[in-house]
């Protein structure tokens, strides 16, 4: 009997699962990503003096992580990215080096420690997000990787640099010096979609998100992906939408870095705003789902924002943007403090040198951006419409004109009165992020003066 009970209770974890982790159920989330070893050292960590090496374990944990969940939702996320969580190589701080895919890093923490977060993230309503490798493993001796067949010379590609013009390469080279797993064994395939089925129930995680992907052959994500049963987003590094595109119905999303570029060129003072709409449009007609693609302004792969534009107006615009147009939010950790670290592993800060300031400026603002995307329904939707492309302005409406969003590129300090139609006759918002209330006219047109170069965000009333 005791076996039935067992039987029925994981049946329903799982079932409870799937309906819980699917894609459509990831699309009106708010994603914060967080490297597990910057958020917090310990459960009563407070703050204090600034991590002396960013290129090696810090001290955060799974207990300090648990401890900053309020801190985290405070600002309206309801999921949490973290990186890999297995047993690494000397220096893997980051998670990315893995050497035993079935124990966890115990630089931070346990198991238990791992299922405890999960679980008290669960309890407020927040999904987890794990991250996981499946390209390469971590820089140490092959004979020292678990599980079997991972310790054998044959379970890898032959050794050699990557020519990123030549894909066959990309798959099948090393990248930086990492051991490039032969993914194309059958062997290899199977341990891995046994592993990430078994990570993903054995601690209750909700999504996974996917490094390197184009580093491993296309044929190998489907089966990947469905092993996972929940929703996957994956990262291919480029800025080609066709290219991008190709990846896109082999997992649930991807990472948008297609639109990265032209957006943040844009709100960054170097781009157009008819460049960010055309991609938006190329986006349109190549992915067979833009609403499941990640949307983001900076990661630990690349500078923050902040360090290429200093300009906190700006940077407010660029977020309202990740935040409020279509795709699923992911804001990096530290972004809230105005971190502005630049290549890794400066962009990697600790998040305890802080103090953890739920009053900071941008920690305010993504509150009030992540409020207006909640009061407008989530904006799990493809419904996002272009109302007005400026030279230093773009303005979109969403969920039937009950959000509009004016953002611009003037920048700290600029003024600006901008016109044009909403497409809502007669229609009343109030302003969720400044002040004020706004109407249009018999033929929805609405003219919003921008102050400090600050965006506008419209709910309607």
């Amino acid at each position: 009997m005791s076996t039935l009970v067992a039987s029925l209770v994981l049946l329903s974890q799982l079932i409870s699962l799937a309906l819980s982790a699917d894609s459509g159920s990831w699309k009106s989330r708010n994603i914060y990503f967080a490297l597990t070893d910057r958020v917090a050292r310990s459960s009563s960590d407070t703050g204090g003096d600034a991590c002396s090496d960013l290129s090696n374990y810090c001290g955060g944990t799974f207990q300090g992580l648990q401890a900053k969940l309020d801190y985290i939702a405070g600002m309206g996320f309801d999921a949490i990215w973290i990186t890999p969580v297995v047993t690494n190589s000397d220096g893997g701080y980051h998670g990315y080096w893995a050497t035993d895919l079935y124990s966890i890093n115990s630089n931070y923490g346990t198991a238990d420690d791992l299922k405890a977060l999960v679980n008290a993230a669960h309890d407020k309503g927040i999904y987890m997000m794990v991250d996981v490798v499946a390209n390469h493993v971590g820089p140490t001796a092959l004979s020292d990787h678990q599980p079997s067949p991972l310790n054998q010379d044959s379970s890898y590609h032959a050794q050699c640099d990557i020519d990123y013009s030549n894909q066959t390469s990309v798959e099948n080279c090393w990248i930086s010096n990492l051991p490039d797993l032969d993914t194309q064994s059958s062997d290899i395939r199977t341990l891995y979609q046994d592993w990430v089925s078994w990570l993903v129930t054995e601690y209750g995680f909700d999504g996974v998100r996917i490094d390197t992907v184009k580093h491993v052959e296309k044929d190998y994500w489907p089966g990947f992906s469905s092993a996972a049963a929940v929703y996957t987003v994956g990262e291919v590094f480029d800025g080609d939408p066709n290219y991008v595109a190709g990846y896109a119905s082999l997992m649930s999303g991807l990472l948008n870095y297609p639109m990265y570029y032209p957006m943040n060129a844009f709100y960054q003072q170097t781009g157009s705003s008819q460049a960010m709409v055309d991609m938006y449009n190329q986006i349109s007609s190549l992915f067979p789902d833009p609403t499941a693609l990640g949307s983001f302004l900076d990661n630990h792969d690349n500078a923050r924002w902040l360090n290429t534009k200093n300009d906190l107006s700006l940077l407010k615009n660029a977020l309202a943007y990740v935040i409020l147009a279509r795709g699923i939010p992911i804001v990096y950790y530290g972004t809230e403090q105005a971190y502005s670290g630049g290549a890794d592993p400066a962009n990697r800060e600790d998040l305890w040198r802080s103090g953890f300031n739920t009053d900071s400026e941008i920690y305010q603002a993504i509150s009030r951006l992540s409020a207006a995307r909640k009061a407008a329904g989530g904006l799990a939707g493809n419904d996002q419409t272009h109302l007005y492309v400026a030279d230093t302005a773009y303005a979109w409406s969403r969920a039937s004109g009950d959000l509009v969003v004016l953002t611009t590129n003037s920048g700290l300090g600029s003024s600006a009165n901008h016109c044009f139609n909403t497409q809502v006759a007669n229609g009343a918002w109030n302003n969720t992020f400044g002040t004020g209330s706004f109407t249009s006219d018999s033929s929805g047109n609405l003219c919003i003066t921008t102050s400090n170069g600050e965006p506008v965000v419209l709910i309607a009333a």
